[in-house]
């Protein structure tokens, strides 16, 4: 096999593996701190949430940014957190980032003519296919009011769609992301 041959096998190989949509991918970071702790008061930062990026309108829009706030407050609760209306009276200031990429794909496809085993002619055609998507990351930070450091963060990373904007998809992901923190 010639050195180009095995160029584009590799590469064709490297494309279908990348080309398999993943599930979210969850990372937390911690330091200790007394605030996380079960009971501990939270609000939300007093400025809106964050988007970088290049925004997908399924995605970034109002009705998105208030399940995503209602579910988090939701999720935050659940793990014996209580939620109060003044940031300057809570243990814990809750803040989110968005960031959405769009990103573009490719996959090198030949059409194997001359092939049988174990002998293969060059193939005559190549074709590269590509697919256009949005990379999404979404980060929820829990910053320690009293100094103001940052003591918990969870990023979840993955493609996303305006499926993912659903109700019962941010749940999950909210709830995966929040898994971290300690039960009542």
């Amino acid at each position: 096999m010639t050195l180009f041959k095995w160029f584009a096998a590799g590469a064709a190989l490297v494309s279908v593996a990348g080309g398999v949509p993943a599930a979210a991918k969850v990372e937390v970071v911690q330091s200790s701190s007394p605030a996380l702790a079960q009971g501990s008061t939270f609000a939300w930062a007093s400025m809106r949430a964050i988007g970088l990026g290049v925004p997908d309108p399924a995605i970034a829009n109002e009705i998105t940014a208030d399940r995503l706030r209602t579910i988090t407050e939701s999720a935050l609760t659940s793990k014996g957190y209580r939620q109060i209306a003044n940031p300057l009276d809570a243990d814990l200031v809750v803040a989110y980032t968005i960031v959405m990429q769009p990103e573009t794909e490719g996959k090198l496809t030949s059409d194997r003519a001359g092939c049988s085993f174990p002998v293969c002619a060059a193939p005559s055609n190549y074709s590269l296919d590509t697919s256009h998507y949005t990379q999404g990351t979404l980060v929820l930070d829990l910053i320690e009011r009293e100094t103001g450091r940052l003591v918990w963060r969870a990023t979840s990373k993955k493609r996303v769609t305006g499926k993912d904007a659903s109700e019962k998809k941010l749940t999950a992901l909210l709830r995966e992301m929040t898994k971290s923190l300690p039960l009542r």
